[in-house]
C-alpha cells in the first residue's frame, strides 16, 4: 500500500490498494447489455458494450467505451454516427455472440443471423426486437487509459414497452428483478 506524507505534491494520485483488488471489485458493477453498431464504407459491425450509459440528460448524451483491441475501435473512430440497441431478455444470445467473436474474423451479423433493421438517421443497422434503440451522432471522442470514450447525441430513440432489457455483471446475463424500496 502506498501512503502520503507532508512531502507528497498536491494533486498526486496515490493508489491505496493493488490493482488486482480494484479489478476484482469492479466486476460488481451491473450494466445494461448494449450492442453498438457502426458502419463504415458499407461494412457493418456489431459489438457488445458493457460500458454504455447516459452521460447527460440535458442535453441527452450517451457514452460508450470501446477497448483499443476491439475491431470496432477504428470503425467508430472514423464514423460520424453509431447505433445502440439495448437487447431484450430473449436476445441474450446476441450479447454473447457479439462479445465472444470479433468482426476481424467473422461478420457476426451475417454468420449468426442476427436480426437487424435499417435505421432512419444513421448508416449502421439496429438490432431488431431490442428493448430500446438509439441512433447517435458522434459528438466527442476521448481516450481514457485503454478505452476510447465516444459520446453520442441521440438523433432518435425508440423503445418497446413489452420488452425488458437485461443486465450484465461478472460475465453473466440477468433479468431485472423486483423493485427495492429505498426509503
Amino acid at each position: 500500500m502506498l501512503t502520503c506524507s507532508k512531502d507528497t505534491p498536491a494533486g498526486t494520485i496515490v493508489r491505496m490498494q493493488p490493482l488486482s483488488q480494484i479489478d476484482r471489485e469492479a466486476w460488481r458493477f451491473i450494466n445494461s447489455v448494449s450492442i453498438v453498431t457502426v458502419s463504415v464504407d458499407g461494412v457493418a459491425n456489431a459489438m457488445s458494450a458493457e460500458w454504455c450509459a447516459p452521460v447527460s440528460l440535458k442535453p441527452p448524451l450517451i457514452g460508450v467505451f470501446v477497448g483499443e483491441e476491439r475491431f470496432t475501435r477504428p470503425l467508430i473512430e472514423h464514423a460520424p454516427t453509431f447505433g445502440i440497441s439495448l437487447i431484450a431478455e430473449d436476445q441474450a444470445w446476441i450479447g454473447r455472440v457479439c462479445g465472444r467473436f470479433s468482426g476481424r474474423e467473422v461478420n457476426k451479423i451475417a454468420e449468426f443471423n442476427i436480426p437487424t433493421e435499417p435505421a432512419l438517421y444513421i448508416d449502421a443497422p439496429l438490432i431488431a426486437g431490442a428493448a430500446a434503440q438509439f441512433e447517435c451522432r458522434v459528438l466527442d471522442r476521448r481516450v481514457y487509459g485503454s478505452h476510447l470514450l465516444v459520446v453520442g447525441e441521440p438523433l432518435r430513440a425508440v423503445g418497446d414497452p413489452t420488452k425488458r432489457a437485461i443486465a450484465y455483471s461478472r460475465g453473466r446475463f440477468y433479468r431485472l428483478g423486483e423493485e427495492v424500496e429505498g426509503e
